[in-house]
C-alpha cells in the first residue's frame, strides 16, 4: 500500500514512517524539514493524491483540516478504497480549556481549537457517501519533542505500535 504521512520526521509521524516502512509499505513522507509545508494545501494534496492512504498527522495553523478537505474531495469519486487516519489529541475531550504542559494558556487554547476543527471536519466528511474509510485517532500522553510530557506518557514508538495493533488488520492488510 502507498501511504502518505505528514510530519514524518518527528514524534508520532516519524514512528508511523519507521514502523510502516519495516512492514514493506511504500511511503511518501511530507515534512517541513524536507522543504514541504502542509500550508501549501494544493501542492501537498498533489503529493498525497496518488496514494492509497493518508496519515494526517502534522498540524500548522488550520492546514491539517484544509488538507483533509482537499484530499477527501479528490478521492471522493474514486472507485478505489482510500484510507485517512486523522491524528487529533486527547485535549479535544476536555470539558474546559486548561494549560497544556509546556504551552501558555493562549497556545493551549489555539492548539485545542485547531484539533477540534479537524475532528468536526472528520465527522462531517465521514457522514458523506464515499469509499473513503476514515479513523479519528486521539493520542493521550505521548512523549514527543513538541511538548513537555507527564510522567505517565508513553513513547511514540510504543504508541504507534499499539495503534497499528488495533487498526492495522482492518485497514492495511
Amino acid at each position: 500500500m502507498k501511504i502518505a504521512i505528514t510530519g514524518h520526521k518527528r514524534g508520532i509521524g516519524q514512528e508511523f514512517y519507521k514502523q510502516l516502512g519495516v512492514m514493506g509499505h511504500q511511503l511518501v513522507g511530507i515534512s517541513r524539514s524536507d522543504g514541504e509545508n502542509i500550508m501549501r494545501t494544493m501542492h501537498t494534496a498533489s503529493l498525497i493524491e496518488p496514494c492509497d492512504m493518508l496519515i494526517n498527522n502534522a498540524t500548522s495553523m488550520y492546514a491539517q483540516t484544509e488538507l483533509l478537505f482537499e484530499i477527501w474531495h479528490r478521492w471522493q469519486s474514486s472507485e478505489d478504497t482510500h484510507h485517512i487516519w486523522n491524528i487529533s489529541t486527547a485535549v479535544c475531550g476536555w470539558d474546559v480549556d486548561r494549560e497544556i504542559e509546556g504551552l501558555t494558556m493562549r497556545e493551549s487554547m489555539q492548539y485545542r481549537n485547531r484539533k477540534t476543527s479537524l475532528e468536526l471536519a472528520h465527522k462531517q466528511l465521514q457522514a458523506q457517501p464515499s469509499k473513503i474509510k476514515m479513523k479519528l485517532i486521539r493520542p493521550k500522553s505521548v512523549k514527543t519533542q513538541e511538548f513537555i510530557n507527564s510522567p505517565d506518557s508513553v513513547t511514540a514508538e510504543e504508541y504507534v505500535r499499539a495503534v497499528l495493533k488495533d487498526h492495522y488488520a482492518e485497514t492495511l492488510e
